[in-house]
C-alpha cells in the first residue's frame, strides 16, 4: 500500500509556497500538512518523530524519500517530474537563476517585513532587484528557457512583491507578462482559483 507524499509546512506561504505550486502543476496528490503558527507546539511536538535527517520545515516525504530544506525538496521535485535542466548551458543559467531568487527573496524580508514595512523602501530596493530579474529573464518565456523549477520559485517572490505594490511589478511589462504566462498554466490557474 503506498501513501501519499506530505509536504509539511507552517500555516503560512513563506518557503513552501513555491513547492506546492510545483507539486499542483505536477499534478502530485499529496497531503499539505500545515503547521500552526500561533501555536508552535504543534510542530515541535511531532519534529523529532518524523524521521528527518534535520528536522526542519519544509519537509517532504515520499515513500523512502524524507527531506527537508526548501531548495533541496525543489531540486528533487523538478528532477523528478522534468522540470531542470538538461545541459550544461542552461544548467549554469538555473544555478544562477535560483540563487537570484533566493537572495531576492532574503532581500525582501530583511528590507522590508523586518522593517518598518514600508511600501517606499519596498519601492527603491525592488526596482533594482527587478531590473536585475528582467536581464535574467531577457526575451526568453522561461528563465532558463524551458519551464523549471526556479519558475515557480520566482513567481512566488513576485507574486509576494506584487501584494505589496502592483505598481511596482507592473512598471516591468516583461516581468508583469512572466507572472500572467505562470498563472495561465491550467495547473496553476486551478490552483490560484481554489485558493
Amino acid at each position: 500500500m503506498s501513501t501519499r507524499p506530505t509536504l509539511g509546512y507552517w500555516a503560512a506561504r513563506g518557503t513552501g509556497q513555491p513547492i506546492r505550486y510545483l507539486l499542483k502543476y505536477a499534478g502530485v496528490d499529496f497531503s499539505d500538512k500545515r503547521y500552526d503558527g500561533d501555536n508552535r507546539d504543534s510542530w515541535f511536538s511531532v519534529k523529532p518523530n518524523l524521521g528527518l535527517e534535520f528536522p526542519n520545515l519544509p519537509y517532504y516525504t515520499d515513500g523512502d524519500i524524507k527531506l527537508t530544506q526548501s531548495l533541496a525538496i525543489l531540486r528533487y521535485l523538478g528532477r523528478k517530474h522534468g522540470l531542470v535542466a538538461t545541459d550544461d548551458l542552461t544548467l549554469a543559467r538555473q544555478d544562477m537563476a535560483e540563487q537570484q531568487i533566493q537572495d531576492m527573496r532574503i532581500g525582501f524580508m530583511l528590507n522590508i517585513v523586518y522593517t518598518d514595512n514600508s511600501e517606499a523602501k519596498m519601492v527603491d530596493y525592488m526596482t533594482g532587484t527587478l531590473k536585475s530579474h528582467l536581464e535574467l529573464l531577457g526575451d526568453k518565456q522561461w528563465l532558463t528557457g524551458q519551464l523549471s523549477y526556479v519558475d515557480f520559485m520566482a513567481y512566488d517572490i513576485l507574486e509576494t512583491i506584487k501584494k505589496y505594490s502592483a505598481e511596482t511589478v507592473g512598471k516591468y511589462p516583461t516581468i508583469s507578462r512572466y507572472v500572467d504566462r505562470f498563472e495561465a498554466l491550467v495547473p496553476i490557474k486551478a490552483y490560484l482559483s481554489s485558493t
